[in-house]
Order: C-alpha cells, then sequence, then structure tokens
C-alpha cells in the first residue's frame, strides 16, 4: 500500500507545510537520504516546559504535531511520500523543566506517528530525545531522516 493512501486510511490529514522562519528549506536530499528542516508543534500547543508549564500528554501531542509538520515539509520537496522508503533518524528536543526526566515519553508522540503510517520496521527510526530549558519556547522541536526509494 502506498503511503500516501495510508494516511488518508488513518484519517491523518497533513498541514500545508509550515512557511520558513529563517534562511532554510524546509527539507533537502542527497542520493536516496532525505532530511527534513527542525520543526515544531501547530499553534494550538501552548508554548513551555514540560513537566511545569505542559504535562507529558500535552507535549506527546506537541511531538506528533510536530512529526506532521516534518512530513508535509517532506511532501512539499519530494512531491509525495510514496519516494519514503524508511524512517532512518529522529532527532527531538523537548523543553523540559528542571528535574524532568520524561523527555523519551514525550517523542513517542512523533515515533509513534512514524510507526503507524510505516509499521514497525520501516517506521522505527534511531532516536534522541534531548532535553532543553528555555521559558517560553516551543515544547518540542524535531527533525527526520529518511531513506528514498531508489529512483
Amino acid at each position: 500500500m502506498s503511503v500516501e493512501k495510508r494516511i488518508k486510511e488513518l484519517g491523518i490529514k497533513l498541514p500545508e507545510a509550515p512557511g520558513y522562519k529563517g534562511n532554510y528549506i524546509g527539507a533537502k536530499w542527497a542520493g536516496n537520504i532525505a532530511f527534513s528542516c527542525g520543526q515544531g508543534p501547530f499553534e494550538t500547543t501552548k508554548r513551555g516546559m514540560v513537566g511545569k508549564d505542559l504535562t507529558i500528554e500535552e507535549a506527546y501531542k506537541g511531538a506528533r504535531e510536530t512529526a506532521m509538520n516534518c512530513l508535509a515539509q517532506l511532501k512539499a520537496q519530494l512531491g509525495s511520500l510514496d519516494k519514503v522508503k524508511q524512517v532512518l533518524q529522529v532527532v527531538g528536543f523537548v523543553n523540559s523543566a528542571e528535574g524532568f526526566m520524561d523527555q523519551p515519553k514525550v517523542l513517542n508522540g512523533f515515533t509513534d506517528l512514524l510507526i503507524e503510517i510505516w509499521g514497525d520496521y520501516a517506521g522505527r527510526p534511531a532516536r534522541a530525545a534531548l532535553p532543553v530549558h528555555h521559558p517560553g519556547w516551543i515544547c518540542v522541536e524535531a527533525w527526520l531522516v529518511v531513506e528514498l526509494h531508489p529512483e
């Protein structure tokens, strides 16, 4: 089944690729490896630190929305997510209150979506869930690295 059909089957509606807030491109590839730019969640996710301003559940939703923005950037540059063979890596930064240690639970919101779409093996990435501490910032920023099908 195509990835685009799978996304529709799951009832997932990807957003339009968010506009750029700096001097970069939404996604770029070399050979059969593509990288999304760093993305955050939609405007509907409140800003702040997880463990203080947001619960794990709220930040999980923000991480899922961040994944959707990364996929939207890839789709905008590649034309179709059917070109993606598998997910290779996710690097995510979780805006964490002092003492908050559940960054992996938050970033599961990102990777759970990928597994829903591509399945357990092709959708499960190597991953880093890193804490940052920046009051007033978005709860999650992450990027995605994928392998493309050979042309």
